[in-house]
């Protein structure tokens, strides 16, 4: 069905947008609080005789909802009036389970087994202090829960929900729990400078005229988090301190008062850090959390990491959906985003009816089930055949996935025009959720070289693989780029370039590429068709057929191609790719073995172009020409 054309009637806000995309698809909460009912303690209170759990009965007696219920039938009412109503459940992580008691064990859930299933909600409502004021562990078991869920497989909406007075104290013990500490990843050379500032400083602690535990008040847990968040490293915070700006003058001034100069007065800022860490060491987790940021404002509070993202509320009359949106809004989640959280919903909405849609057609899936059942060719290594299935597995989810996305796209698009009007109403505001100034050259030109990556290249993947069409791979100094039709480079096929067969070696043909400075690129060379942008570890390069220096000069217009002669039948172990190199000696044709790095694959269409390139430069005209003499 096309969708009909949007109208200024359908201009919506921000607000309107995100909760399009990330509120109106919740359909269930999680509630793990030890102070709110479950639905064993309800219906065990109604058993009587000996089948009641007098123990359950024991401990639901002490809670507060027995005395204050108010407060949770407030949040559950809250969830059960939304259009449509959540689905509820409500967990409580300090009960004793049946299976810990009859082991003997902790008679309590631990932080991994519950973080286990919490992906099963689409919200996960958390209190902050599980085991009580009186347990003095100040949500030690909240920050496990909080770490083990933001490493699942799943991007979580969590709600730390807190009786805590200190609310600022509460997120940034949750963003601690979240990182690796700055110390632990010290080099030998700052920690040799540390001991010899040590050294420095015991003498003055020993005789009080410098108590370190004052250091807070010139540099505590909310310096250092500014730290953490405004630099990518310590180490990317020393000119700013050095100059003694913003979180860094006290500091400064501290470690001056101390007569401390130059490499002495630099060391400071990492001996400080290294102390407060020292304090919170079993706060930190042994790596930090991918994609993490956060926001500490008075009214917002929230941070994120690539797998959830969590705001933090105190416990009373508030409106828990309208925090998490305000939080949502407040961390200005790109238009990028908001489509993909928008392709979520949907296909979890209409997911089934599509795939059943994509599905009716028995004849076809019935003949790709018998091409997935036929038997290995004939002398293919276990190795290839096991890849020569999973090719054809590979290609079906990947028409499968195109197909269901078909049926689904003029949703996701009608909420993309939705973007579009808003952002015009907002007077073009949406691009500064980027961070990206485009207006600044060298910017705009490094995202278009990233932007021209990300269209033309596959994502790598660890794992074996079987080399393709479109496989770039560095030998030495050199890139080359396989520009074989992949009908010649799946194993069992008939052998290219040389008679006979081989259960070990698969011609293939490559072009060589030579790496580009990006400097140099101009539109036409972007748009030529001889240069292709590649990730290369953290950086895009450019490589092409030729130099843009060579780009005029006819002498060069022929490509350099080679025959290769893959090893395994062109398995891909680990990133790499072995291969023989002919080479003519004399009389004689010689081989040597080399390994390849396989560095990026184009996509096909791609690669395409430059299969296309070595056909052009096997049939060019001028070949009876003749050459004007040499001057």
């Amino acid at each position: 069905m096309i969708l009909g054309v949007l109208t200024l009637a359908d201009v919506a806000t921000f607000s309107e947008l995100v909760r399009e995309a990330f509120i109106d698809p919740l359909r269930s909460v999680l509630i793990v609080d030890d102070q709110y009912p479950t639905w064993e303690e309800i219906l065990n209170s109604k058993i009587e005789g000996g089948e009641k759990d007098e123990a359950l009965e024991v401990r639901s007696a002490k809670k507060d909802w027995t005395t204050q219920p108010s407060e949770p039938l407030k949040v559950i009412r809250e969830f059960r009036s939304n259009k449509p109503g959540f689905v509820i459940d409500i967990h409580d992580a300090l009960a004793p389970t049946a299976a810990s008691l009859d082991a003997g064990a902790k008679p309590q859930e631990s932080a991994s087994e519950l973080a286990d299933h919490l992906h099963q909600s689409d919200l996960l409502v958390l209190d902050y202090n599980l085991e009580g004021e009186a347990g003095g562990l100040r949500g030690k078991k909240a920050r496990e829960i909080l770490r083990l869920v933001l490493k699942n497989n799943h991007f979580n909406l969590i709600i730390v929900h807190t009786g805590e007075n200190d609310l600022d104290e509460v997120m940034e013990e949750c963003l601690l729990s979240v990182m690796q500490s700055c110390s632990s990843e010290f080099i030998k050379k700052i920690l040799d400078r540390l001991d010899e500032l040590d050294t420095l400083l015991d003498p003055i602690i020993q005789v009080g005229d410098f108590d370190p535990e004052h250091l807070g008040e010139k540099f505590g847990l909310q310096e250092y988090l500014k730290v953490r968040q405004d630099y990518a490293s310590i180490h990317d915070a020393v000119a700013s301190y050095m100059r003694g700006e913003g979180v860094f003058t006290k500091l400064k001034e501290l470690g001056q008062t101390l007569t401390l100069s130059g490499v002495q007065l630099s060391t400071f800022l990492f001996w400080a850090v290294r102390e407060l860490e020292k304090k919170k060491s079993s706060e930190f987790d042994n790596q930090t959390a991918e994609g993490l940021s956060w926001k500490n404002d008075a009214n917002c509070k929230w941070m994120r990491t690539s797998r959830g993202f969590v705001t933090f509320v105190k416990k009373g009359p508030e409106n828990l959906l309208g925090e998490l949106q305000k939080a949502l809004e407040n961390w200005q989640p790109t238009p990028s985003r908001l489509l993909s959280a928008k392709y979520r919903h949907a296909l979890n909405r209409i997911g089934v009816e599509a795939e059943d849609k994509s599905l009716l057609n028995a004849h076809v899936f019935a003949q790709f089930y018998d091409s997935i059942l036929e038997p290995a060719r004939e002398g293919l290594l276990p190795a290839q055949a096991a890849l020569s299935r999973g090719f054809k597995l590979k290609e079906h989810v990947s028409r499968q996935s195109e197909a269901i996305s078909f049926l689904i796209e003029d949703e996701v698009v009608r909420f993309g025009e939705k973007i579009v009007l808003a952002d015009e109403a907002a007077a073009g505001a949406f691009a500064a959720h980027y961070g990206i100034d485009l207006n600044n050259e060298a910017i705009k030109k490094a995202a278009i070289n990233q932007y021209n990556s990300y269209v033309s290249t596959l994502p790598m993947k660890p794992g074996s693989d079987q080399l393709d069409s479109g496989h770039i791979f560095q030998l030495g100094d050199e890139w080359w780029l396989c520009a074989t039709p992949a009908c010649d480079l799946q194993p069992g096929q008939n052998t290219i370039a040389f008679t006979g067969t081989s259960d070990e070696l698969r011609p293939f043909t490559a072009l060589l590429l030579v790496r580009i400075n990006l400097k140099d690129l101009e539109n036409g060379h972007i748009n030529s068709g001889s240069y292709c942008f590649v990730q290369n570890g953290e950086e895009v390069i450019c490589l092409g057929l030729r130099s843009t220096s060579d780009e005029r000069k006819p002498a060069t217009q022929k490509e350099t191609w080679r025959t290769f002669l893959a090893l395994s039948q062109g398995l891909i172990t680990d990133g790499r790719l072995r291969v023989l190199q002919p080479r003519l000696a004399g009389s004689k044709l010689e081989t040597q073995e080399a390994e390849g790095v396989i560095v990026a694959k184009l996509r096909y269409e791609y690669a395409l172009s430059y299969i296309q390139r070595v056909g052009a430069s096997v049939s060019r005209i001028g070949l009876g020409y003749a050459a004007y003499p040499k001057k």
